[in-house]
């Protein structure tokens, strides 16, 4: 086996065990080498420092949980095995330049820190150039589903959601004997679940501009406001990687803030042909997937007003 794969399989291990001791010399046990013939061989195959890569991505589900749930400071240190509040707080600092309970509790989220998952054996989604994009509010006609979820399972979530109308939409397409539209907008929101502090609420809604008299349709508003929209033209599989590699790779890297009380939006172009029966004859999508942001003009007056 050659020292991609050992280490490709090594960062799959740890991405599962991030809640679990992973001091280097459990790591090394993991993967048979010494401590140090291991930290070179990563060094070399990832450019990253093993121990400061598996803290990043420790920080990092420490930041989702912060924003994403209402579980205790201190809970969410001890998940993530830090021996205390303070250095916990002390190390969240250092890769978010605040402390964990301003973080929480900001007006506007500000992605910068965050670290994506290190995948050496997937070609890697070249992200197109995003544009600003600025909506007007709007009314939509969709269907919501919901669904509580912890952290891990949001996008598989979003996915059996897509799925789920996709199946029941086409079905009603075939049995009327009507063209598919060439829109179908997706609005997905993840709130702190009011039953259970270590969970989301996913409410994923999709909606076509006009009603089509499909069964559960009901009027959606769309609040508008500014957009950081991204283009994707690929299989439906690869989608959930372009989701993650746009929120933890290009958003920290673009340097803008979401803003959190705002819905994500994905904009569906439907350019598939009559012959689609249910969502797995869909071989490839094209869509705008667009982030709520804020425009700098916009934190700068929040952050007077908070002087």
């Amino acid at each position: 086996m050659n020292q991609v794969s050992i280490i490709s399989d090594l960062i799959v291990w740890i991405e599962k065990n991030l809640e679990q001791p992973l001091s280097i010399d459990n790591v090394a046990q993991k993967s048979g080498y010494s401590k140090w013939h291991l930290q070179r061989m990563f060094k070399e195959v990832t450019g990253q420092v093993l121990g400061t890569y598996i803290r990043h991505r420790r920080l990092t589900y420490a930041a989702l949980s912060l924003r994403m749930t209402s579980k205790p400071i201190l809970d969410i240190a001890m998940q993530y095995r830090f021996d205390s509040q303070q250095t916990f707080t002390r190390s969240f600092k250092k890769q978010f330049n605040e402390t964990p309970a301003s973080y929480r509790r900001g007006e506007f989220w500000d992605p910068t820190g965050l670290t994506p998952a290190i995948e050496l054996n997937k070609n890697r989604l070249s992200l197109p150039e995003p544009k600003f994009v600025n909506m007007p509010k709007q009314t939509f006609w969709g269907i919501s589903y919901k669904n509580n979820c912890n952290l891990s399972q949001i996008l598989d979530e979003e996915n059996k959601l897509r799925s789920q109308f996709f199946h029941n939409y086409l079905s009603h397409y075939e049995h009327n004997s009507n063209s598919l539209p060439d829109k179908i907008f997706a609005f997905s929101r993840i709130l702190k679940s009011r039953d259970n502090a270590n969970e989301q609420e996913l409410l994923y809604t999709i909606a076509l501009e006009h009603n089509n008299n499909l069964e559960h349709i009901e009027p959606i508003v769309s609040d508008g406001g500014l957009y950081l929209c991204f283009k994707y033209i690929g299989s439906p599989e690869d989608f959930s990687d372009f989701i993650s590699q746009v929120h933890l790779a290009a958003m920290p890297a673009l340097k803008v803030r979401l803003r959190s009380s705002s819905c994500l939006i994905e904009i569906h172009h439907n350019h598939h042909d009559d012959t689609i029966k249910c969502f797995k004859d869909i071989h490839s999508m094209e869509c705008d997937y667009c982030v709520p942001v804020v425009a700098d003009e916009e934190v700068n007056i929040q952050s007077n007003l908070s002087l």
